[in-house]
């Protein structure tokens, strides 16, 4: 091999040693970068859960009224909830959840599942938009085993009965009696004109019922009095015993 040969690979061989050596040296210059956009990550990623765990601490603090949004979706409602106000048709909007929860954000008393006798305190909402009214605040005494859905269709049939009693009224202490007044929002608006009569509600139009919606809480509950079948059925044969005539003895005389 020439002395020409010998330099040209000598030549080859110096340009691939320094292209080894700018790649090491650039593999080497990455190497602190790619630790920084790796920890950078990581960053990220510890900031969003500590984020998430947040959120969900809040969430548990504020009940299950309270809302949170963790910036990545639409918040969840959280297992466990379960319906408290309830509806004619049993469903339940989540603005409507807060109603569950008194001023102190105490949880209100529902629960109509049991034989007890029950004072509760209730009122009559509609809730269509633009005419959303609270009627006056009622007490009755429940002393059936029911739950809310099977209270408020109660209630709402009830309402909707004793709004036409004002018809069959002839008096206005009659009417003022029986009847619901018409709220002031709804008179300014002219809503449902043909179910007005002296100020008073006679009904509701037939597609609006939906918009009823009943809030209520058990204020108090007592033992019911027991049934006293035997002892009536005692009292009333000693009356009927009372009543007759004494019976005659074989002599003709009265015993």
């Amino acid at each position: 091999m020439g002395a020409e040969d010998r330099s040209g690979t000598n030549a080859m061989n110096q340009d691939q040693d320094d292209n080894n050596m700018v790649r090491v040296f650039g593999q080497l210059f990455m190497l602190p970068i790619a630790a920084l956009a790796y920890g950078m990550d990581m960053v990220i990623k510890t900031m969003q859960e500590m984020q998430r765990v947040t959120n969900r601490g809040m969430q548990v603090v504020a009940g299950p009224g309270g809302r949170f949004n963790d910036g990545n979706a639409a918040a969840e409602p959280e297992a466990g909830v379960t319906q408290t106000y309830s509806t004619a048709n049993g469903t339940q909007n989540e603005e409507e959840k807060l109603l569950s929860y008194d001023n102190n954000g105490s949880e209100l008393d529902k629960n109509l599942r049991d034989d007890m006798l029950k004072l509760v305190r209730y009122k009559i909402l509609f809730v269509k938009r633009e005419y959303e009214h609270a009627f006056p605040e009622q007490e009755d005494l429940v002393y059936d085993n029911l739950d809310g859905n099977a209270f408020t269709a109660w209630k709402v049939a009830e309402f909707i009965q004793d709004l036409a009693r004002v018809n069959n009224e002839t008096s206005d202490e009659g009417r003022a009696r029986v009847g619901v007044q018409l709220p002031h929002k709804w008179r300014d608006k002219k809503y449902a004109e043909d179910y007005w009569k002296d100020g008073y509600l006679t009904g509701l139009p037939h597609e609006d019922k939906k918009y009823l919606r009943v809030f209520f809480q058990v204020l108090e509950r007592y033992p019911r009095e027991k049934f006293r079948h035997d002892e009536r059925q005692i009292e009333v044969l000693e009356e009927i015993r009372d009543r007759m005539p004494p019976a005659k003895s074989a002599s003709g005389q009265d015993d």
